[in-house]
C-alpha cells in the first residue's frame, strides 16, 4: 500500500467479499473502480443520505471552487476561495478509464435514483 486510500480500498474490498487472491490479480483501476462503486452504493443505502446537510459535488474545478466559496460565505470568513488546479494527466495516460468507468457510474446513478437521490453522473463524466 502506497497511501491511505489504497489501504482503505484493500480493506473495503476484502470486507465486501473480494478474495485476497482475486484482489492480487486485479489491475489498479479495476480495484479502485470496484471500491468506488461499493463506497457510493453504501452512501445511498446506509442512511447517510438522510443528512439535512448532504451536498453532492462532482469532482471538478468549478463545482469544487464554488463549494469552497460557499463555505467562506456561509461562515463569514471574508475570504475568496483559491483557484482550484486540475490536471488531465490521468485522462492523457489512461483514456480507456473513462469508458471502463461508465457502467459503474450508470449503476450508481440508478441505485441513487431508487432511494430518491440525484447522482451527479454528468459532472463526473466531465472529469475535469
Amino acid at each position: 500500500m502506497r497511501s491511505n486510500i489504497e489501504e482503505w480500498c484493500r480493506r473495503d474490498l476484502l470486507y465486501t467479499g473480494c478474495h485476497p487472491e482475486q484482489l492480487k490479480g486485479m489491475d489498479y483501476f479495476s480495484a479502485y473502480l470496484r471500491y468506488w462503486e461499493q463506497y457510493h452504493l453504501s452512501l445511498a443505502m446506509t442512511g447517510l443520505s438522510s443528512s439535512r446537510n448532504l451536498r453532492i459535488v462532482a469532482f471538478g474545478k468549478c463545482a469544487l471552487q464554488s463549494m469552497a466559496q460557499g463555505y467562506h460565505d456561509r461562515f463569514g470568513s471574508g475570504l475568496e476561495a483559491s483557484e482550484f488546479q486540475v490536471s488531465d494527466a490521468a485522462r492523457q495516460r489512461h483514456p480507456e478509464w473513462i469508458k471502463r468507468s461508465q457502467p459503474a457510474i450508470e449503476r450508481i446513478a440508478a441505485a441513487w435514483k431508487l432511494v430518491g437521490l440525484s447522482f451527479p453522473a454528468d459532472g463526473i463524466g466531465v472529469c475535469w
